[in-house]
Protein backbone atom coordinates (compact mmCIF):
# COMPACT_ATOMS: atom_id res chain seq x y z
CA UNK A 1 0.00 0.00 0.00
CA UNK A 2 3.02 2.33 0.23
CA UNK A 3 4.96 3.96 3.00
CA UNK A 4 2.94 5.78 5.62
CA UNK A 5 5.86 8.24 5.83
CA UNK A 6 4.80 9.70 2.50
CA UNK A 7 1.06 9.06 2.64
CA UNK A 8 -1.37 11.97 2.72
CA UNK A 9 -5.16 12.15 2.71
CA UNK A 10 -6.50 15.19 0.87
CA UNK A 11 -10.12 16.36 1.06
CA UNK A 12 -11.49 19.10 -1.19
CA UNK A 13 -14.96 19.37 -2.70
CA UNK A 14 -13.62 21.01 -5.89
CA UNK A 15 -12.74 18.05 -8.07
CA UNK A 16 -10.47 19.98 -10.46
CA UNK A 17 -8.47 21.53 -7.62
CA UNK A 18 -8.30 18.17 -5.84
CA UNK A 19 -6.99 16.37 -8.93
CA UNK A 20 -4.48 19.12 -9.76
CA UNK A 21 -3.02 19.27 -6.27
CA UNK A 22 -2.98 15.49 -5.91
CA UNK A 23 -1.03 15.18 -9.17
CA UNK A 24 1.45 17.83 -8.03
CA UNK A 25 1.97 16.16 -4.66
CA UNK A 26 2.40 12.77 -6.34
CA UNK A 27 5.09 14.34 -8.50
CA UNK A 28 6.80 15.44 -5.25
CA UNK A 29 6.80 11.83 -4.01
CA UNK A 30 3.63 11.77 -1.90
CA UNK A 31 1.17 8.88 -2.03
CA UNK A 32 -2.11 10.83 -2.17
CA UNK A 33 -5.57 9.52 -1.32
CA UNK A 34 -8.35 11.98 -2.13
CA UNK A 35 -11.97 12.49 -1.18
CA UNK A 36 -14.60 15.27 -1.47
CA UNK A 37 -15.36 16.01 2.21
CA UNK A 38 -14.19 15.84 5.79
CA UNK A 39 -16.30 12.82 6.74
CA UNK A 40 -14.68 10.71 4.04
CA UNK A 41 -11.26 12.08 5.02
CA UNK A 42 -11.73 10.75 8.55
CA UNK A 43 -12.71 7.30 7.24
CA UNK A 44 -9.63 7.24 4.98
CA UNK A 45 -7.40 8.36 7.84
CA UNK A 46 -8.66 5.63 10.12
CA UNK A 47 -8.09 3.05 7.40
CA UNK A 48 -4.73 4.27 6.05
CA UNK A 49 -3.04 6.01 9.02
CA UNK A 50 -1.33 8.67 6.87
CA UNK A 51 1.46 10.91 8.08
CA UNK A 52 -0.46 14.03 7.02
CA UNK A 53 -3.94 15.26 6.19
CA UNK A 54 -4.70 18.18 3.89
CA UNK A 55 -8.17 19.67 4.27
CA UNK A 56 -10.06 22.36 2.43
CA UNK A 57 -12.00 24.42 4.96
CA UNK A 58 -15.29 24.86 3.07
CA UNK A 59 -16.76 21.48 2.18
CA UNK A 60 -20.25 19.97 2.34
CA UNK A 61 -21.27 17.38 4.93
CA UNK A 62 -18.30 17.98 7.24
CA UNK A 63 -16.07 21.01 6.80
CA UNK A 64 -12.33 21.14 7.39
CA UNK A 65 -12.61 22.77 10.81
CA UNK A 66 -14.81 20.00 12.21
CA UNK A 67 -12.79 17.27 10.49
CA UNK A 68 -9.57 18.59 12.06
CA UNK A 69 -11.19 18.69 15.49
CA UNK A 70 -12.38 15.10 15.13
CA UNK A 71 -8.97 13.94 13.92
CA UNK A 72 -7.26 15.57 16.90
CA UNK A 73 -9.87 14.53 19.48
CA UNK A 74 -11.49 11.20 18.94
CA UNK A 75 -10.91 9.71 15.52
CA UNK A 76 -8.91 6.48 15.38
CA UNK A 77 -6.20 8.29 13.47
CA UNK A 78 -3.35 10.45 14.69
CA UNK A 79 -1.73 12.19 11.72
CA UNK A 80 1.51 13.97 12.41
CA UNK A 81 0.44 17.02 10.42
CA UNK A 82 -2.96 18.50 9.59
CA UNK A 83 -2.78 21.30 7.04
CA UNK A 84 -5.59 23.62 5.99
CA UNK A 85 -5.73 24.75 2.39
CA UNK A 86 -8.25 27.46 1.62
CA UNK A 87 -9.09 30.37 -0.60
CA UNK A 88 -10.89 32.01 2.33
CA UNK A 89 -8.44 34.70 3.46
CA UNK A 90 -10.76 36.47 5.90
CA UNK A 91 -10.07 37.81 9.34
CA UNK A 92 -10.09 35.17 12.03
CA UNK A 93 -9.78 32.13 9.77
CA UNK A 94 -6.13 31.47 10.77
CA UNK A 95 -6.93 31.60 14.51
CA UNK A 96 -9.98 29.38 14.06
CA UNK A 97 -7.99 26.87 12.01
CA UNK A 98 -5.23 26.65 14.60
CA UNK A 99 -7.73 26.27 17.45
CA UNK A 100 -9.46 23.47 15.48
CA UNK A 101 -6.28 21.40 15.46
CA UNK A 102 -4.54 22.40 12.25
CA UNK A 103 -0.76 22.70 12.37
CA UNK A 104 -0.74 25.34 9.68
CA UNK A 105 -2.95 27.05 7.15
CA UNK A 106 -2.06 27.81 3.55
CA UNK A 107 -3.99 30.07 1.22
CA UNK A 108 -4.74 29.27 -2.44
CA UNK A 109 -2.99 29.67 -4.75
CA UNK A 110 0.02 27.93 -3.24
CA UNK A 111 2.99 26.25 -4.90
CA UNK A 112 3.25 22.47 -4.70
CA UNK A 113 6.72 22.87 -3.16
CA UNK A 114 5.31 25.00 -0.31
CA UNK A 115 2.46 22.56 0.18
CA UNK A 116 4.79 19.56 0.22
CA UNK A 117 7.05 21.23 2.80
CA UNK A 118 4.03 22.01 5.02
CA UNK A 119 2.92 18.36 4.95
CA UNK A 120 6.32 16.94 5.87
CA UNK A 121 6.62 15.74 9.47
Amino acid sequence: MGSTRTMVVYADDDELVRETIAAGLAHEGWQVHTCPNGAEAIVLCEKLQPVAVLLDLDMPDLDGFEAAERLRHGAACDPVRIVALTGRAVEGVRARALSSGFDTILFKPVSIETLSAALAP
